[in-house]
């Protein structure tokens, strides 16, 4: 049943993505709408499925894995799909492109399920190349001079990501003995462990946005249309976590060490950066704001990333849980934030004018970006809070330091997510207010910003979270 669940949801976005958009972007966004509602059943089946068969059961003859882990990351990805679908049905449906928009989302969907599921290297890469292109193709659908070069610098960027991941592949195959992922390995040699480890993690961080390879992330994030953003930007770290702990896991034991300070110096590097950005461009504008926000919250996922380390005294299965946790409550605060942003400014959003006073402009999208934020600052007892909270736990039974250089961000990123709070509730200076009529956009922001408190009052369940060939080796 867990084969036959996985190849209807391929097939429903497969659907999406290949025949729906010859029928018009109004079909296209609801079997977009449809796919992801599937996914959501199948995924729920397959929790109740593996859950008592120690976390995770191989499929496919052993081609493909179905673990605890991947079951809550692509939940977690189809919902962004689902709410995407819902929001943006009144304003993508006129675009030129609209049935694209949709078509891209079903292939970019198709490349993280597959990517997720997959035990074969080769298989990994073929769905990492079709979701990376599929971000890329929707940044630049809007068709304007700035979504064209935002999509060029991601492309670029994501070309170099991709030849580094291809090199990391053929020396994972040299460390593993084979081209499948297994908590085996045919060698303990530290010279061929170390470029493993590294690698996996460079590739991926061009794609995370982790320094010094981030350099594409504040034009794209911070320039394009937020609408785009808010799919992009959260699909993305799903699409990364999922990779990066499907590449270091199996070596957490072999190379423990070069898991927590390769990691551990990167996520150090990248959540320092990001909130002295966001600090220092605080008054240029709320999306890049929030573009430099997205690399710092890079850097807390690196922390837990670093916290998979099996040494002596390292809660590993806080850092899993810090990991899923973390990852799914910033894409849904990433999307109810941009879909926000759509609403209350205006594109290009490159100034405070729109957002200020948007509370009494537009209650229901400032009490989505509200709850995003607070949830991305760490508020209790949204999602963000409870993920920050078992990466700091991890991190500081892995290394005083990162821990402390954790805490410290998470004072300094609260500060500029309270500016923007702050912002909403301040008088515009245009005269007479005149309220906004809120629609689906609004509540498809609004669902998601609830969804990062609601899901982060059972936090507990992501605990005991089973990652293959971590929790198997």
């Amino acid at each position: 049943m867990v084969e036959l669940g996985t190849l209807a949801v391929l097939a429903g976005y497969g659907f999406t993505g290949l025949v729906a958009p010859l029928l018009g972007p109004r079909a296209a966004r609801f079997s977009l709408y449809a796919a992801s509602v599937a996914t959501l059943i199948a995924a729920l089946y397959a929790t109740v499925k593996v859950a008592p068969s120690g976390g995770y059961v191989l499929a496919f003859n052993g081609s493909m894995v179905v673990d605890t882990f991947t079951v809550y990351m692509l939940s977690t990805a189809a919902l962004v799909f689902a709410l995407a679908a819902a929001a943006t049905g009144r304003i993508v449906e006129y675009w030129e492109s609209g049935e694209a928009f949709y078509a891209v989302i079903g292939l970019m969907a198709m490349g993280v399920i597959v990517l997720g599921l997959s035990k074969a290297l080769y298989l990994i890469y073929i769905a990492w190349i079709l979701a990376a292109v599929s971000s890329y193709v929707l940044v630049a659908l809007y068709r304007d001079r700035v979504s064209a070069e935002a999509a060029m610098k991601y492309a670029v960027t994501g070309a170099v990501a991709t030849i580094v991941l291809l090199l990391d592949i053929v020396l994972y195959s040299l460390a593993k003995g084979g081209l499948s992922v297994s908590p085996r390995l045919a060698t303990a040699d530290p010279m061929l462990l170390t470029p493993v480890v590294t690698l996996a993690i460079v590739a991926v961080g061009f794609k995370m946005g982790v320094v010094p390879f981030h350099g594409w992330l504040v034009d794209v994030y911070g320039n394009a249309r937020p609408l785009v953003i808010a799919v992009a930007s959260a699909a993305a770290k799903v699409i990364a976590v999922l990779l990066t702990v499907k590449l270091v896991a199996p070596f957490a034991a072999a190379a423990p060490h070069v898991v927590l300070w390769s990691a551990g110096v990167l996520a150090a590097l990248t959540m320092l950066y990001g909130n002295l950005g966001a600090l220092l461009t605080i008054r240029d504008s709320p999306q890049k704001l929030l573009a430099y926000s997205s690399i710092a919250q890079a850097g807390y996922i690196l922390a837990g990333i670093a916290a998979l380390a099996k040494l002596p005294g390292v809660d590993n299965r806080a850092a899993i849980a810090g990991i899923a946790l973390h990852t799914s409550g910033y894409a849904l605060a990433k999307l109810a934030s941009y879909l926000g942003l759509e609403r209350g400014c205006d594109y290009p959003c490159r100034s405070w004018d729109r957002v200020r006073g948007l509370a009494f402009r537009n209650p229901a999208a400032a009490s989505a970006v509200l709850l995003a934020l607070a949830s991305l600052a760490g508020m209790p007892p949204t999602l963000g809070f409870w993920g920050k909270l078992y990466i700091l736990q991890a991190a500081v039974s892995a290394s005083k330091l990162l821990a402390t250089l954790l805490a410290a961000n998470f004072v300094l990123g609260a500060f500029y997510y309270g500016y923007m709070i702050y912002m909403l509730f301040q008088p515009s200076g245009r005269g007479p207010v005149l309220r906004e009529r809120p629609g689906l956009l609004e509540a498809a922001a609004l669902a998601a910003a609830l969804l990062t408190l609601l899901l982060g009052l059972a936090p507990g369940q992501a605990y005991g979270l089973t990652v293959y060939a971590y929790n198997a080796g």
